[in-house]
């Protein structure tokens, strides 16, 4: 049985309204016209990204494409900030404005990339690529039952949609960390704190989160 549903994105193509239902942790995606549905906003449960790690700004800075590290972060953010909260939907190839960007230049930073791959196997690098650094970032084999993730095709462009569950445990993010201690360079790692609220996902102390999460659970 479908959990929630997710809002309809309409997106204003050629032909008029490109009317884009996904269904939260179900196996529906229902793609059809629709001439003057609502474009729907980004809400608690649902998240849209550019992109994974493909950075728009410096790219187009550079005339390259050109990975960022701290993009590909940010989605591990989401990911387990919604675990920390309710679950729900995170879109990869679509921008704030809800224009359908696809995932071309998301392809073209795997490693051994050429032009003439075959698409299904970009996906499936993608894919994995995607889920290992999930996993190296929460370092909680917990999390891998957490997460559904798929590419699926939308006004003619690939978008990943990765579907998150409610974590029955908290779920914490690994950072390094860089800092000075008696005039020597160190490095550290400690672990983040993410909640989703409705204007976004938000760090906490780790007392503060406790608290979160024993009343998220009463």
């Amino acid at each position: 049985d479908l959990l929630f549903a997710l809002p309809a994105i309409a997106i204003l193509g050629f032909f008029g309204f490109v009317f884009v239902q996904i269904f939260a942790y179900g196996e529906a995606i229902d793609n059809r016209y629709a001439r003057g549905a609502q474009i729907a906003t980004e809400q608690k449960d649902f998240e849209l990204k550019s992109s994974y790690h493909y950075d728009v700004d410096i790219s187009k800075h550079t005339g390259i494409p050109t990975a960022n590290n701290v993009l590909r972060k940010k989605v591990v953010e989401e990911v387990a900030a919604l675990m920390n909260t309710d679950g729900g939907i995170i879109c990869l190839g679509v921008d704030d404005q809800k224009n359908i960007l696809g995932l071309e230049n998301d392809y073209k930073l795997l490693r051994d990339y050429h032009p003439e791959t075959d698409l299904s196997v970009l996906r499936d690098k993608l894919l994995q690529e995607i889920i290992q650094t999930i996993k190296n970032y929460l370092d909680d084999d917990l999390v891998l039952g957490l997460i559904d993730i798929s590419i699926v095709l939308i006004d003619n462009k690939d978008v990943c949609c990765i579907k998150i569950k409610k974590s029955p445990e908290p779920i914490f993010v690994k950072t390094k960390i860089n800092y000075t201690l008696d005039k020597k360079d160190k490095k550290d790692i400690i672990w983040k704190c993410w909640i989703r609220l409705d204007i976004g996902i938000r760090c906490v102390e780790f007392d503060t989160f406790m608290k979160y999460w024993k009343n998220r659970n009463n």
